[in-house]
């Protein structure tokens, strides 16, 4: 179990958005450090992509608005996309749980992602140093040396929570009583409509089309019909939709 602990702690540096070495950011944080990809790769590694995927469906929402304006991060979304299915799966928890964790998670993931940017402004004024005096040398190893300390900074604090997390989550939950259990479901469960609303406010510039989110919400909950079903139909909504404005010479 160290071994796979290793691992998923390793990988939660890995997905950082300072990492590089998975093709630079497109590869490491909006590729291994997103919510449903980490929690698959955590699902293999501890043997239940099944909870994993339904912890990270759940994460995945609430954050999917969530962006980086000049380095800014809200919540250390990589964190919690490791960090969060593996200790649902270790403490046996229910995964409707997994949003409450997430937020305490994605909090000490931001701390550690300040510390690291504070650590990096030592390097980066030495490696200005090093290009002045034209010491190629000097600047390489002034772009190698932070990640050694950003890979300290993130992986051993994920290391020790998975490591000590699953034992005092049992009893943590255990001495929960059963209300407040049900109320941090209730809580977890609008989690994830604050994360599509943050998306919504960013891609619809108009309210008029909050109507179609309206009727793809009745689709589901009403007449219950699969996402493929709804894909293609709003796919065909999409297309009279672009014809007609396409004929009446609106910008579409």
């Amino acid at each position: 179990m160290t071994i796979k602990l290793i691992l998923i702690a390793a990988l939660a540096y890995l997905g950082a958005i300072g990492a590089p070495w998975f093709f630079g950011t497109t590869g490491g944080f909006y590729t291994l450090g997103r919510p449903l990809v980490a929690s698959a790769l955590v699902g293999l590694i501890l043997g239940d992509v099944t909870t994993a995927l339904e912890v990270g469906v759940l994460i995945q929402a609430m954050y999917i608005g969530i962006i980086t304006p000049g380095a800014v991060m809200p919540f250390d979304v990589d964190y919690i996309g490791y960090l969060a299915p593996a200790l649902v799966i270790l403490s046996k928890m229910d995964p409707t749980l997994a949003p409450t964790l997430a937020v305490p998670i994605g909090l000490i993931g931001v701390m550690i992602w300040n510390l690291v940017w504070v650590v990096n402004v030592y390097f980066a004024q030495k490696a200005d140093k090093f290009a002045e005096n034209g010491n190629l040398k000097g600047v390489v190893s002034m772009n190698i040396i932070p990640q050694v300390a950003n890979f300290a900074l993130r992986f051993v604090p994920a290391f020790i929570i998975l490591y000590l997390g699953k034992g005092f989550l049992e009893k943590l939950l255990a001495s929960i009583p059963e209300f407040i259990t049900h109320y941090l479901q209730v809580v977890g469960g609008m989690l994830p409509a604050l994360g599509i609303g943050l998306l919504l406010t960013m891609i619809v510039k108009e309210r008029i089309y909050l109507g179609l989110f309206l009727v793809g919400f009745v689709l589901v909950v009403y007449l219950q019909l699969p996402i493929l079903a709804i894909a293609l139909i709003g796919s065909v909504l999409a297309l009279f939709w672009f014809k007609f404005a396409a004929n009446n010479g609106e910008a579409v």
